[in-house]
Order: structure tokens, then sequence, then C-alpha cells
């Protein structure tokens, strides 16, 4: 959204009605050779359609999608508040939506315009198939951006659905450096009209870099945010700022894409009077289901349908909080406000709904769903291939704050990521690298991800996987068993985010289809600095065949090096989402790279 503008457009306009109809995969294989439209969203093109394994084939459009996005530090208040810095992306907040064909390939231009600040983008989600170098993982497949330099990510889009894109250094994403994809394809459920992203944050009055600094090093729980955003604008608690506004037409069916970009908070969401129908979680289409309560944790995407069926007025659609240790804004102390964005149906006053919602669970737990199209994992190997990953919490040297994954706080060196190992054949990691090796291809490994039981604080974890989707394959509270009984082999779900419960335990699967050094992390910005993340090293021997020429990968870190290094550098610079080794920080100021 730029600032000063708070409505949605619509992307698609004059589209007969249907309704939000599941469509089965017998319909779809009986229907390869139609076209997409708005009573055959399961279809696409040149055969590929909604039933389409993505993990094996795709479309190849041979188009190329080109966007350029600089870099800025400027000041805001999107809500209408206090002014603070912030780095923005073409001077609008959030970023410019990258959209795409299914197939497209896509070219990224990003300029780091910011004074005092490095910077990556990293397109979450994205499979980046034999594309590692393009992932945009400071400290793992890339250098960082210097100030005043240029980087061009290319890519193709191998999957369909909603996604986002941010920067992957510091938590400097929370400070603005977001924005929306859309990849083009087909769905699981008929609609008119696609609505586009709404993107969901907190909003912090405070430098989210010094807060950054303040949890590690402080005492307590990290702080509360002061508001809420709803596709980048919400009014504050004395009334300033302004709603975002879906505009709609009675008797329409219309396509809504969440995607949870904040920095620390889970959220629920629903729509007074309209039931959603969800149709994709992640980039995975999932078998449609409605419900009127959304919980949507960091990182994670949902694609809903509804339709424009009640009385012409304004409704509310609603952002909750969770409980659980699951974010926590001041926002929600003001009765007065209403936390979310206005429905107004075409030919309703301009004025803010009377509608009342439904009670919501304030759960800090997943969406139960099931895939739209089941892909078995074999349980014969599970006791061969699986290893557990213990998280825990505690305090480290200089007595900082640290997360650690089976007994070490994950720091990286931007100045030689992890890629500029596997090419020189260097296999002394230092252990704080965290990285874990799968060296065989296409077998399937299995990873139990256990929580610290009873920690202090006793919280929840969104978990995110660059480079591939994961099959979830089970999830529980307590220690895990070791059994294979309880856990789904035959129709788990994939996605890219899931919570791993507190006190509990996630099973996850993925196959070695993928060389790469791809990270896995808490989506807690906050975590993920203090050093809860690790890396899988897939098919290492195989990775630089892959990546093609490492010319801009080895321009990029001369020209990091050569700023990090300057004797004329202002400010603190050191942490990525993943961290260098702390040294003893003094802060210098708003916007100094603290």
């Amino acid at each position: 959204m730029i600032f000063g503008l708070s409505t949605l457009p619509l992307l698609f306009t004059s589209i007969a009605s249907c309704g939000a109809t599941a469509i089965s995969a017998r319909d779809i294989n009986a229907r390869q050779t139609c076209s997409n439209g708005p009573a055959s969203r399961n279809c696409w093109s040149g055969g590929f359609d909604i039933d389409t394994n993505v993990y094996e084939s795709w479309p190849s459009t041979g188009q190329t999608v080109t966007y350029d996005l600089r870099i800025t530090n400027t000041t805001c208040n999107p809500d209408g508040g206090p002014k603070k810095w912030c780095a923005l992306i073409n001077g609008q907040y959030p970023g410019p939506v990258i959209r795409a064909n299914w197939g497209d390939n896509l070219r990224i231009i990003v300029h780091n315009d910011l004074q005092n600040n490095g910077t990556s983008i990293h397109w979450h989600g994205i499979r980046q198939l034999n594309s590692c170098i393009q992932d945009g993982t400071n400290g793992v497949t890339e250098c960082p951006i210097a100030p005043g330099t240029t980087k061009t990510y290319e890519w193709r889009a191998t999957q369909h659905g909603t996604s986002w894109y941010h920067s992957h250094h510091t938590s400097q994403y929370g400070e603005g450096v977001v924005g929306s994809i859309i990849i083009d394809g087909p769905a699981t459920a008929n609609y008119d009209v696609d609505l586009g992203v709404l993107p969901l944050t907190e909003w912090f009055y405070e430098q989210i870099f010094v807060l950054l600094w303040k949890d590690l090093y402080g005492p307590g729980a990290p702080p509360a945010s002061q508001n809420v955003l709803v596709n980048g604008s919400m009014i504050d608690g004395a009334g300033h700022g302004r709603y975002t506004k879906l505009s709609i037409q009675k008797g329409k069916t219309y396509r809504l894409r969440f995607v949870n970009t904040a920095v620390n908070h889970m959220f629920h969401v629903s729509l007074d009077k309209h039931p959603f129908t969800v149709i994709a979680a992640d980039l995975a289409p999932i078998k449609p289901y409605t419900t009127t309560d959304l919980k949507i944790n960091i990182g994670q995407r949902y694609d809903v349908v509804f339709t424009a069926d009640q009385d012409v007025s304004n409704y509310w659609l609603r952002v909750q909080p969770a409980s659980g240790g699951c974010g926590r804004s001041r926002i929600y102390d003001n009765a007065a406000v209403t936390v979310g964005a206005i429905l107004h149906y075409d030919g309703a006053q301009d004025e803010l709904p009377a509608s009342t919602g439904a009670t919501l669970s304030p759960a800090c737990a997943d969406e139960v769903f099931s895939p739209f199209k089941a892909l078995p994992v074999p349980s014969s190997t599970f006791a061969a291939r699986s290893e557990e990953l213990d998280f825990i919490s505690g305090r480290g040297n200089q007595n900082i704050v640290n997360w650690f994954v089976d007994g070490s706080s994950m720091d990286v060196d931007w100045e030689k990521p992890t890629l500029d190992y596997v090419r020189d054949g260097n296999t002394s990691y230092l252990s704080s690298m965290n990285v874990v090796e799968m060296p065989e291809a296409n077998q399937w490994y299995f990873w139990i991800i256990q929580n610290q039981l009873n920690a202090n604080p006793n919280i929840p974890h969104p978990i995110h996987l660059h480079g591939h989707d994961f099959w979830l394959l089970g999830s529980g509270t307590g220690k895990f068993s070791g059994s294979t009984e309880g856990l789904n082999f035959d129709t788990a779900i994939r996605r890219d985010v899931a919570t791993l419960p507190a006190s509990g335990w996630l099973v996850l699967a993925f196959p070695s289809d993928n060389p790469g050094a791809w990270l896995m992390h808490c989506h807690i910005a906050w975590h993920a600095s203090q050093g809860l993340s690790m890396q899988f090293l897939e098919r290492k021997s195989e990775i630089t065949g892959t990546v093609g020429s490492m010319a801009d990968f080895d321009q990029g870190c001369t020209e990091w090096s050569r700023y990090w290094n300057s004797p004329t550098r202002s400010g603190v610079d050191e942490d990525s989402g993943l961290r260098r080794p702390p040294p003893p920080y003094q802060f210098s100021g708003p916007g100094s790279g603290i």
C-alpha cells in the first residue's frame, strides 16, 4: 500500500458470478484442455491444472517478468501515530506486489540505497530448485547487499499461489522491507474476482533494531507492539490513520490472500457474517473447508474464498490476537478500537461497520486441514533416517539471550557464507554454523523437532524451511515417543511454516531432491536473531554444479567486505536474522544500522 491509500484494488472486474464450489480430482482429470476462468479455476493451460504434482512438473512459459526494487530509509507512520525511522521498497509500505504466472521466470533487481545497512531479499516459500544461490539468506547463500550496490535475483516459479518476500538482514523486514508474491495458477474452488493479498503485521513505535538488542541483553519477555497493520494501515488509539477498505459487489465470489508478515505476532482472522472457504495453505492447494476463525502464524499464508451474499452494508474483517506467548499488542487494550479492515459493499454508506463478529478462540495453534492431492511418504526408512533436533533457550556469552538447536546457537559469517565453504571444498564448518548434512540423493529424511519441556518462556515457535515444502507427519505436546504410531504418512499436509507447540514436538519429512544450503529457523524474528536456526547442507557435492556462475556472488561479497571493513562505516550492523558472533554493542542512533 502506498502511503495515503488504503483500498485494495480489484484485480479483475466484470466477471460473471459463480459460487465457491470445491472441485474434485475426478473432474479435473476429465478437463485437461480447459482454460482458467470463473467457473473453471481448477484449469490452467497446456495440460497443467490443480491436479499437477508441482514437485515433478510445471509449465515453461518462456516469459521473464522483471521487477526493480529500490530500498531506501525514510520516516513513516502507517497508523497515523508518531513517525519513526523505516526502510521502504520503492517508497511504499508494504512493498510492491510481485506477480507472475506459474512457470514464468522472474528477474528482480534490488538496489540498496540505505546509508548504513546491508540488506537482502529472501523469496519466502519459493523452492529455488537447483538455484539456492538465489535464496537471499545472508551468511548462507550470499553476502549482504552493501549500501550503494545492486543485486539481481533470478528464479523460476515452479509453484503457484501466495507468498511474500522480505529482508533476511537483521530483523529489518519489521522496519518495512517486505512485500507480497502472487504466482497465478489453478485453484481448488471457483471465484469471480481476486482481491489480491492482505498482509498482516504488528507495528512498533520504536526501531526494530533497538528492540532486538534490548531483547538480546535485557530481562523479561519481548516488547509488546503498539499497533497491528492490515495492508500497511490502521488507526491508532487516538483515531488517527485509516482502515484498509475492500470494495465488493453483492452476489460475487471473491478470493482473498492472507499473509502474516509479523515479527512476533500470530493472528486470528474473521469476517463478520461471511464465512471463509479456505483453499490453500502456504503454496499448497488443500481440500476446501469452511471456517469463521482462521489462525495464521508468522510466515504462513492462507487463500480463502467468500461470497458477498449479505445485505448491502459495511462489515468488519477482524484481526485478533492469539494467546499463549504468541505476541502482544497494546492496541487490543483499547476497547474503542476495532483492529482489522472494512468490507465495503458497493452502494453502502461510507461509514464504519456496525456488524458484530463471532467469538474467536485465542489458541496459538495451526489450522487443521487436508491436502488436495495426497502424496504419501514411505514409512519404512523412518528409523534409519530420522534425527531429533532439540530446541532450548538460555543465556550465552555476555549474558545474551540465546536459543539453541541441539545445544548450539547459530552464528554466521557474512563475509564467508556457507556456499563459499562448499565451493572451496572446506568442511571445517564452525559448530556455531549449525550445519547438518544430507548427503544422499532423492531419499526421504525425517526430522523430529522437540521443544524444551516447561521452558521459561514456554512458548510455540513458527518453524520455516527454505528450499522445500515439508510433509507434516505429526505434532503434539510432551516428549515425542519415538514411535511412528499416530504419524500420518499417507495424507500428510505440505507447507513451509508449521507451529512447534509449547512443550511439544513436530515430525517433518522432505526428500533430498534440491541440492543446496537451506536454512530452517524460527520465524519469530527475535528468536532467529538469538540463534534459533540451523542449515541443511543437501547433496553438497552437487551444489556448485547447479548454481552456475558464482561471479555475482563473488562481486557481492567483495562489495560487502569493502563496506564492512571501511573505517568510515557508521553504526553497528551485525545481525542477519542469523547472527554473527556478538561484540559488546553500542547503540548509535536511529537509522545507524543497529
